[in-house]
């Protein structure tokens, strides 16, 4: 309890100097977006403003309180080679698929396997995942915060590794993030 004191005084200094550092515009713009949201979601109602007010301060004041996450470095170059690896990969991706679901014959053998990303929370990781889920064979279905369970049409072993290790090359490169030490 006694340590609730210190950690409140510091937040409350953090915040002050994020606002004296011009962060009142921040904090208009973000007052508008939630104003904006909240008429949006009641349609204008004026009923919903003894609710929509305490709300609206509420999550301003949780907007201003949480830390701000680092805007990504994006590489021109970079961003065009991860959109040329994904491109390649989603289309020989695409093909094999629909190779193996017209020819009974190729095997398909669903497994799910467990990769531990690199790339550190945050927009990356975030675009790895989405990038991963719309290429053919793959998808996520479980995320937590040191592995990610993929469901993948065939266990490719290392291969299927290597390329989910490439993509996330290729992103942090476009993203201008570090990748954390492997951990698998």
């Amino acid at each position: 309890m006694e340590e609730e004191g210190p950690a409140r005084t510091k937040m409350i200094h953090e915040v002050r100097e994020r606002l004296a550092q011009g962060g009142w515009r921040s904090v208009s713009v973000r007052t508008l977006v939630l104003i904006g949201g909240w008429w949006a979601l009641t349609e204008g109602d004026r009923a919903g403003l003894a609710f929509g007010v305490p709300m609206v301060l509420l999550a301003l004041f949780t907007s201003v309180c949480l830390p701000s996450p680092r805007a990504p470095r994006w590489s021109p170059l970079g961003l065009l080679r991860f959109m040329r690896f994904f491109l390649a990969g989603s289309l020989r991706g695409g093909l094999d698929v629909a190779h193996r679901a017209l020819a009974p014959r190729l095997p398909i053998s669903p497994v799910i396997i467990r990769f531990a990303p690199r790339l550190p929370a945050g927009p990356g990781r975030h675009l790895f995942i989405g990038a991963m889920n719309v290429m053919p064979g793959t998808l996520s279905v479980d995320i937590e915060v040191d592995h990610l369970d993929i469901h993948v049409l065939v266990d490719g072993g290392d291969e299927l590794v290597r390329q989910l290790r490439a993509l996330e090359e290729h992103i942090a490169r476009a993203l201008g993030e570090r990748l954390e030490c492997s951990r698998a």
